[in-house]
């Protein structure tokens, strides 16, 4: 069984998986529940959005809701898309890091690829909600689908590629 447990591969799979159980009872419970952590990633993006749409000539208007943050780009026809707690990045910059810390590799590797690879995901997150609202003003029957497939393929994708990258050039597995 100890034989077992020392693979890479079960260690990597063992110590995501007790990180990100853990991670989302820090979440839920402290994160979640005590600060505007979410609030603050909803605003990030929508603004972000807005001021890149304004470099552009387009204009946007930002109107924060109760629970979320909406970026228009028509105020007269509502055409918007909203940005919510699901929506901010914040899982996503959770499973990136873990990915990164249960990959064995030097810490100090570790400690500024991980805030660089969160810049990249705010980044690919932002591209989407700009993105997105383009959509949705032109073709709005295509906006749930792109929503729910493309840009998740989009940003997983990105994710998936910066651990990779990092697995690669930084990350060392011990060859039996």
């Amino acid at each position: 069984m100890t034989s077992f447990l020392r693979q890479p591969a079960v260690k990597f799979l063992l110590i995501g998986a007790l990180s990100y159980s853990a991670w989302l009872i820090i979440y839920y419970f402290l994160i979640k529940e005590h600060t505007n952590w979410d609030y603050y990633l909803d605003y990030s993006i929508v603004f972000s959005s807005h001021e890149i749409f304004g470099l552009f000539g387009v204009n946007s208007l930002i109107d924060v809701e109760s629970d979320h943050v909406v970026l228009y780009l028509n105020e007269a026809n509502k055409i918007g898309v909203w940005v919510g707690d699901d929506c901010n990045g914040f899982k996503l910059f959770s499973i990136f890091a873990i990915f990164i810390i249960a990959f064995p590799g030097y810490w100090r590797t570790k400690l500024w690829f991980i805030p660089l690879g969160m810049v990249f995901i705010q980044i690919a997150n932002i591209i989407r909600v700009m993105s997105l609202l383009m959509i949705y003003d032109s073709h709005p029957t295509f906006l749930d689908f792109n929503h729910k497939y493309t840009f998740t393929i989009f940003v997983y994708s990105i994710i998936f590629s910066l651990w990779l990258w990092w697995a690669k050039k930084y990350g060392h597995v011990k060859k039996n």
